[in-house]
C-alpha cells in the first residue's frame, strides 16, 4: 500500500497553502502566469486568450493549420501585446501527437514555463451516418478528439517535469452529452473527449493538475451549422432557455476561472455547460 501513502502524501503536501486567506480578486488574477490556448483561432480560443492576458498572463497563442488561422492569432497577439503583454505565436498540427508535444515543449521553453492551457480547436459534421465518409470521420475524431488527448498529455508532462500545479480548460460541446440526429461523428467526439476530461482528472490530481471542460452550446458563430428544414435542430434552438446564441466572451470569463490555480484547488473532471439552458431539453 506504499503508493496509497505517497498519494496521501502528495495531497497533504498541498494542505497548508490550500488554508491561505486569498482574496475574491486574487482568485482572478492570472498575474505573472503562463498560459497556452490551442486552437487561438476560434472565437472562444481568442476569447479566452484575451481574458488569460487581461488578468494578467503572457500567452502562446497556437493555430491549427498554417493557413488563414496564423493570420488570426496575429491579430489576437497584436490585441494582447496592446494591453502590455506578450504574446507568442505558433502552428500546432494538433492531428499529430509529436507535433503537438514538440511545440508545445517550445511554447513553454519560450514561455519561461506554463502554468495553464485551455484547447479549444472544433470541426463541426452534420450528416447521417451512412453519409460519412472514413475521411470524414477520422478528420472529425483527429480534430475534436485527438487533439485533446495529445493537448493533456503533453501538458501534464510539462507541468510535472516543472514540479507545480497546472491548469487544463478543454472546450467542448453539449452534444457530447446528448447527441442529436446527423451529428453522430461529431457527438461521438466530443463524448470521447468529455470521459477523457473525467479520467485525466483522477490521473493527473495527485499532482494538483485539475482538468476541466467548458461545454459550448449554440453559440453566435455557430449559425451556419443550423439547417432551417432540421426539425430536430431548429427545436434545440426553440428550446435554449435564454432564447439566443451565447457569445464567446460568455465563455471567457468561466475559461479564466477554470486556470487560476488558487480558485480551483477542488474543482476537477468536471464539464460546465455554457449553453442559456439547452442541455435541460436535449
Amino acid at each position: 500500500m506504499d503508493w496509497v501513502q505517497r498519494v496521501l502524501n502528495r495531497y497533504m503536501n498541498g494542505r497548508d497553502s490550500m488554508s491561505e486567506d486569498i482574496s475574491i480578486k486574487q482568485h482572478f488574477s492570472l498575474e505573472g502566469k503562463r498560459a497556452i490556448v490551442i486552437g487561438a483561432e476560434f472565437p472562444a480560443g481568442a476569447a479566452i486568450a484575451n481574458a488569460y492576458a487581461e488578468a494578467g498572463a503572457n500567452v502562446a497563442l497556437c493555430a491549427i493549420t498554417a493557413d488563414e488561422a496564423v493570420m488570426q492569432i496575429r491579430r489576437v497577439k497584436r490585441e494582447i501585446e496592446a494591453i502590455g503583454r506578450e504574446a507568442r505565436e505558433y502552428v500546432m498540427d494538433v492531428t499529430l501527437g509529436r507535433n503537438v508535444q514538440v511545440t508545445m515543449r517550445q511554447a513553454v521553453k519560450e514561455l519561461g514555463g506554463v502554468d495553464c492551457v485551455a484547447i479549444t480547436p472544433d470541426l463541426f459534421l452534420a450528416k447521417p451516418i451512412g453519409s460519412i465518409t472514413d475521411t470524414e470521420l477520422a478528420r472529425v475524431m483527429a480534430v475534436n478528439f485527438n487533439a485533446h488527448f495529445f493537448a493533456m498529455r503533453s501538458a501534464a508532462a510539462e507541468f510535472r517535469k516543472q514540479g507545480t500545479p497546472g491548469r487544463i480548460v478543454s472546450v467542448t460541446s453539449v452534444l457530447g452529452e446528448r447527441g442529436l440526429p446527423h451529428t453522430s461523428a461529431y457527438s461521438a467526439a466530443h463524448g470521447a473527449v468529455h470521459n477523457l476530461i473525467r479520467a485525466c482528472s483522477q490521473e493527473f490530481g495527485p499532482d494538483q493538475i485539475m482538468v476541466n471542460g467548458i461545454a459550448l452550446g449554440y453559440m453566435d458563430w455557430m449559425k451556419d451549422r443550423i439547417d432551417p428544414d432540421d426539425e430536430e435542430a431548429q427545436r434545440a434552438l426553440r428550446f435554449t432557455i435564454m432564447r439566443r446564441a451565447g457569445r464567446a466572451n460568455e465563455v471567457a470569463p468561466l475559461a479564466l476561472y477554470l486556470s487560476s490555480e488558487s480558485a480551483t484547488r477542488y474543482i476537477t473532471g468536471q464539464i460546465f455547460p455554457v449553453d442559456g439552458g439547452l442541455l435541460q431539453h436535449l
